[in-house]
């Protein structure tokens, strides 16, 4: 199985999902968003795919894209 390290902005995400004073959750944010988990999830992990859906991740994160 090949592994490929995490993008620096799945990281930033997750990180900043742990101190997130609402949602501490990759489901819990989708929720959230009004997305299912996996489209979420595909957006965080996979930088070029759902453009919008990561915009949204952004904004409500207040993070940098």
């Amino acid at each position: 199985m090949n592994h490929r390290p995490q993008s620096e902005f799945s990281v930033r995400v997750k990180t900043k999902l742990l101190s997130h004073p609402k949602t501490r959750s990759v489901a819990a944010m989708a929720r959230a968003l009004g997305f299912a988990r996996n489209t979420v999830s595909i957006a965080i992990n996979h930088p070029t795919m759902l453009p919008t859906v990561k915009a949204q991740v952004v904004k409500y994160l207040k993070i940098a894209a």
